[in-house]
């Protein structure tokens, strides 16, 4: 069956309101105050205009091969055997409008096409008046008992049944009206009606009253219900002045019936045509409003994001500042400590040279967190030429005061030893610190601590700078998150250090690489720019 949701969607299973029973009860006393206006002159002969009946039955065609075709594609949705009834018959009254177009007398031959007898035309728009008011009966009873809908597979195949058995059925209805036309009674000679004319044509105005009664009386009518009924009071009203009240063709019956005729055909599709244009409208809406509140909820997503990249980052600054800020206070506790020593030998000029060293890493610790705030301010890095000597010496003495040990051997091999290269010094050497200080806990169970710091020329400007350990090596598998924030193999290390160290290496456009040792342990490397002439001035 048709889900909740559909049934505020289509005609056929949309309760009718207020207001479209009241349009269609307005469109009711339109078509009766001219039917009274017009039933007293029905008699009444006009000229014969030929044009008129093609005319009149093209539009009928079309307009009913348009709403059969709107009704078998609700049918096709909702899958309900009523909607394929109805589309069915719509789609048999514009099938059936052909041959009575083609053997109507006068028309393209003085008798008609198809070898049409003079009662031909008169059979075929009996079995076209009859066809419809039997499926609108047929629809009205399969709506009151509804049965299941078909299987979704099925529909297709139950519209293309449907299609070929109505052409197959107007087919032998015209032949039997045309070759057969020896077997009906007569009911046309020339242009007047025959003696049993009159209970054939009551017959078909009574199937219409009968329809017409069933679906009006219905307890829950439908939109399409509603329309149905305004459509067999106008078939009524077309039958009656057409064959009931006009005794002969071409008369003021016989015109104004057929106007009835084109208004029947037209009601159901117009509102078809309406209300699916008004469901394109509301569906059009619920788009935009969903567009609407969709741009919304992604603007919330997007500021939350944002806040949530900011309190990462915020994060990241203050676990970054804690770890690089940690070295330098840790120098100046050894160095307060040594001050402690020296000041009770009275070795003053040591002192004073402690004391200098001390001021030093004050000087560092404020100088790092000048830089992490330029960091969260997305500043651009400071570089200038550094003398790299120079910068990897300083890099180990405050590492070593940082760290306190004594016991590890730290070689230097630059090549060339005068090398000026293009960094921000105070951010290589917290790197390079950061590299020294975690090569000097690694070898800490070493039976050989050995650290070698090196560098090479490996491009005319580029040099690459490496940092060798004797320790045990990386554990397996953790080489590729090594770089990732908070990955540590140590009980009390934050993991910060290689991804700061990291960031600070990319910052300067180079990359940080970690390979093993040959002689066993780890060893990190990353390249720097050279700066212009340095070569020069190093020769």
């Amino acid at each position: 069956m048709a889900d909740s949701g559909q049934t505020q969607t289509f005609l056929s299973t949309m309760a009718a309101s207020r207001a479209q029973r009241r349009l269609a009860l307005a469109v009711v006393l339109l078509l009766a105050a001219a039917f009274a206006a017009t039933a007293p002159f029905a008699a009444v002969p006009l000229l014969r205009t030929d044009a008129f009946i093609p005319a009149y039955e093209t539009a009928v065609v079309v307009e009913d091969v348009i709403t059969a075709a709107l009704l078998y594609a609700q049918f096709a949705i909702l899958r309900l055997p009523s909607l394929l009834v109805l589309g069915t018959a719509y789609l048999f009254t514009s099938l059936i409008v052909i041959p009575h177009m083609l053997v109507f007398p006068g028309l393209f031959t003085a008798t008609g096409l198809l070898g049409a007898a003079p009662s031909s035309a008169a059979w075929l728009y009996v079995a076209w008046h009859l066809g419809f008011p039997l499926a609108v009966i047929a629809y009205a009873f399969m709506s009151d008992a509804p049965r299941p809908a078909l299987a979704r597979g099925r529909a297709r195949r139950a519209i293309l049944i449907a299609i070929a058995a109505t052409a197959v059925l107007v087919i032998a209805l015209t032949a039997l009206a045309t070759a057969g036309a020896s077997l009906l009674p007569q009911v046309i000679a020339g242009d007047q009606r025959t003696a049993s004319f009159p209970f054939v044509s009551g017959s078909v105005w009574l199937l219409a009253v009968i329809a017409l009664v069933l679906l009006w009386w219905r307890r829950h009518r439908s939109v399409l219900e509603i329309w149905l009924a305004v459509v067999l009071f106008a078939w009524v009203g077309e039958i009656a002045l057409s064959v009931v009240l006009a005794p002969v063709r071409f008369s003021i019956g016989f015109y104004s019936g057929r106007l009835y005729g084109v208004i029947a055909a037209s009601l159901v599709l117009i509102v078809l045509l309406s209300e699916t244009t008004a469901l394109y409208a509301r569906l059009a809406r619920a788009i935009a409003t969903e567009r609407r509140v969709r741009d919304r909820r992604l603007g919330e997503m997007e500021a939350m994001l944002s806040h949530l990249s900011r309190v990462s980052d915020l994060g990241h600054v203050v676990t970054s500042l804690i770890h690089e800020v940690n070295q330098p206070l840790a120098a100046i506790g050894n160095y307060l400590s040594a001050l402690q020593r020296l000041a009770a030998m009275g070795d003053k000029e040591k002192v004073a040279t402690t004391i200098e060293k001390t001021l030093g890493q004050s000087e560092r610790a404020r100088e790092i967190i000048r830089r992490l705030r330029e960091f969260v301010a997305k500043r651009e890095i400071e570089r200038r030429p550094e003398p790299l000597a120079v910068t990897v010496e300083d890099a180990i003495a405050l590492a070593q005061a940082a760290t306190g040990r004594t016991g590890m051997a730290i070689e230097t091999v630059l090549e060339p030893a005068a090398a000026m290269v293009v960094i921000d010094r105070i951010q290589i050497q917290q790197v390079l610190v950061n590299l020294i200080r975690n090569a000097s806990e690694a070898m800490a169970d070493s039976p050989r601590r050995h650290l070698t710091i090196g560098s090479r020329l490996i491009a005319p400007e580029k040099l690459e700078l490496s940092i060798a350990d004797t320790g045990p090596g990386l554990p397996p598998g953790l080489r590729e998150k090594l770089f990732q924030p908070f990955v540590t193999t140590k009980p009390t290390g934050m993991g910060v250090g290689l991804s700061i160290s990291r960031f600070i290496v990319e910052a300067h456009g180079e990359k940080l690489r970690v390979a093993d040792n040959p002689g066993g342990g780890t060893v990190f490397s990353f390249t720097l720019p050279l700066a212009p002439g340095a070569m020069a001035a190093a020769d």
